[in-house]
């Protein structure tokens, strides 16, 4: 019984136990030799690391991408490492970058407890200086705090506060989370619809041409599809150097992007490539470049002569469909993935070039004709360019303001989809469909219309829980956020706490801890707020983790945020200290007790 008795307070203690200090849940050993540097990262069993915050650079370049990070997994919608593993930087990735005698390395990353509460971002630099006999002598910095800080002032932009992650950041997690194949089908798809645009069309005779010159009247399917094929893989040759190059150049703008005149200048260039889309004018190359490409691939023989032309072919067909390429690359440069940008776009490009290869395989009956319905197309594009426009300038305008320009689009749209045509009874089932749709368009965007009014921010829910407190009680309805007194140090706390007249709760936060994003939920629930009315409310922010946040979480033995201290008739009461996540029953029972205490 005795033994029983001492294995079970073992037990409890260790499920009790205090959280583990940064430098000993994550601890990184570090050696270099002639091949390159090596660093061994030692990963406590109650934490992870965020996949998407992982960063390494070279001498002040990126090179995450470049590196083979470990296989990651599926948690609460993120994908983690929660494994020891190694990351290997090579020597002639080194020599690449500059110069192998002197160089830096800096890694960066963020991590997380299983018990619910996050670590401050961890930011350290490795100098490494070649000595005589070959070693190298490494110099370790840290710039966590200085990390810290850059995290608060990327949270200062107007985003969403119910994203714990910028619009920027959620692109690369989409990317990380649904995986290379799934954004290849996704730009596959892209090029298909590119396909029915009258861009592709013009091309359908210069191919034809090109077959008949090569291979005669009476030319084998084999030989025109082969010819075929050539072609439309030149053409995507010449989109994957493009995605490529927006890619490096998303990675050095990158910054650029977080800046308000530069979102709303991203957000003209969609406008306006929207109007191009709806035909009010025409991007184009000059006349004589469209000549002379055509004189090049006349000049040329053989497949070399068919792969010229398919490859310049793409200048042709390029400001064509000048507005989604637009997109795309805009897509491409913000994710900096240099592998994707080029694949991205090279399978966009192939899908487009589907009709050639039909053309190919001797099918032209397969093709349909050109019409009406093809301008039809491109102004659905032209809309696309108009949400997207709405969606870049939301960062600078705010969400509430972006609710009523996605509304009056939506009225554009639904107008131009033909809710103001009359349906036959004698006409076809599409007619009937695009009359249908049309309405449920234009009442989704009144909808967003009246939550505009509303100061709604989330397009998904226009109008919010609007008329529903009058009529539900004792609901979990999440309500407005519960007012809190920020403290930005000791002496103004110790202040505060003596002349309280409630009990306080003390709640350490920041902005790059994504568990303290669920815990705000909780306290936003209307059940949790009429608890929270009882008592003085104090919000400390550390995601700056200067002197005075550490002296604060120094105070309470808090090593990371989200915590809860609680304090009554000026005494803490220690045994009700909360660390991470709590949801709303266990919020409201917590409060009770500190109440009654």
């Amino acid at each position: 019984m005795f033994k029983f008795l001492l294995a079970l307070t073992f037990v409890l203690n260790l499920l009790h136990a205090d959280p583990v200090e940064s430098s000993k849940a994550f601890k990184v050993e570090q050696s270099s030799n002639g091949d390159g540097v090596s660093f061994k990262f030692d990963l406590d069993d109650s934490v992870y690391l965020y996949k998407d915050q992982f960063k390494a650079k070279l001498n002040g370049k990126d090179i995450t991408n470049i590196l083979n990070l470990p296989e990651s997994k599926e948690y609460k919608t993120r994908r983690i490492i929660d494994k020891d593993f190694t990351l290997f930087v090579p020597m002639g990735l080194v020599l690449s970058g500059g110069s192998v005698d002197k160089f830096s390395l800096n890694l960066e990353y963020l991590g997380c407890a299983y018990d619910g509460f996050c670590y401050n971002p961890q930011n350290f630099i490795y100098d490494f200086t070649k000595q005589l006999d070959g070693k190298y002598l490494v110099s370790k910095t840290d710039k966590s705090a200085q990390s810290a800080a850059n995290y608060s002032e990327k949270s200062e932009q107007k985003v969403s506060d119910s994203n714990s992650l910028s619009q920027q950041d959620s692109i690369k997690n989409y990317m990380q989370n649904k995986g290379l194949f799934a954004i290849l089908i996704t730009f596959f798809g892209y090029g298909l619809l590119l396909a029915l645009t009258p861009c592709v069309f013009p091309m359908i005779p210069i191919l034809s041409s090109i077959i008949v010159a090569k291979t005669g009247e009476n030319s084998s399917v084999k030989s025109s599809f082969f010819i075929s094929l050539v072609y439309v893989i030149s053409m995507s040759l010449a989109y994957a150097i493009a995605g490529v190059a927006a890619s490096m150049l998303g990675a050095s703008v990158q910054g650029m992007l977080q800046i308000p005149w530069v979102i709303l200048a991203f957000s003209v260039v969609f406008v306006a490539l929207a109007f191009n889309m709806f035909g009010f004018y025409e991007l184009q190359i000059p006349q004589s470049l469209q000549s002379m490409v055509s004189k090049k691939s006349e000049k040329q023989g053989g497949l070399l002569g068919v792969a010229i032309m398919g490859f310049l072919s793409a200048l042709i067909v390029g400001p064509c469909v000048a507005a989604p390429l637009a997109g795309a690359l805009l897509y491409i440069a913000q994710t900096g993935d240099a592998l994707l940008g080029g694949l991205a776009l090279f399978v966009m490009s192939f899908a487009m070039g589907i009709p050639l290869l039909i053309i190919g395989l001797g099918s032209k009956k397969l093709l349909p004709k050109p019409g009406f319905w093809m301008e039809e197309v491109k102004k659905i594009f032209g809309f696309i360019m108009l949400f997207m426009a709405v969606w870049m300038a939301s960062r600078v305008m705010g969400e509430n303001l972006a609710m009523l320009l996605y509304g009056m689009v939506g009225v554009f749209f639904a107008s131009f989809f033909g809710l103001f045509e009359s349906v036959e009874s004698g006409n076809g089932g599409f007619a009937k469909f695009k009359k249908g749709f049309s309405i449920i368009v234009l009442t989704y965007s009144l909808l967003l219309i009246v939550g505009f009014s509303l100061g709604a921010t989330n397009p998904l829910k226009p109008i919010g829980n609007f008329g529903l407190n009058s009529t539900i009680s004792n609901s979990n309805l999440v309500s407005s956020k519960p007012k809190f007194r920020y403290i930005k140090n000791l002496n103004e706390l110790d202040e505060f706490i003596k002349t309280a007249k409630k009990p306080v709760m003390i709640d350490f936060w920041a902005t790059w801890c994504v568990v303290c994003k669920e815990l705000d939920v909780t306290l936003e629930n209307k059940e949790v707020e009429a608890a929270l009315s009882e008592f003085e409310l104090v919000k400390i922010d550390v995601t700056k983790n200067s002197e005075d946040d550490k002296a604060l979480m120094k105070r309470f033995n808090v090593f990371g945020p989200p915590a809860l201290i609680f304090f009554k008739d000026s005494k803490e009461i220690k045994d009700e200290q909360s660390v991470g996540f709590l949801d709303v029953k266990e919020m409201i029972e917590k409060l009770e007790r500190v109440k009654n205490f």
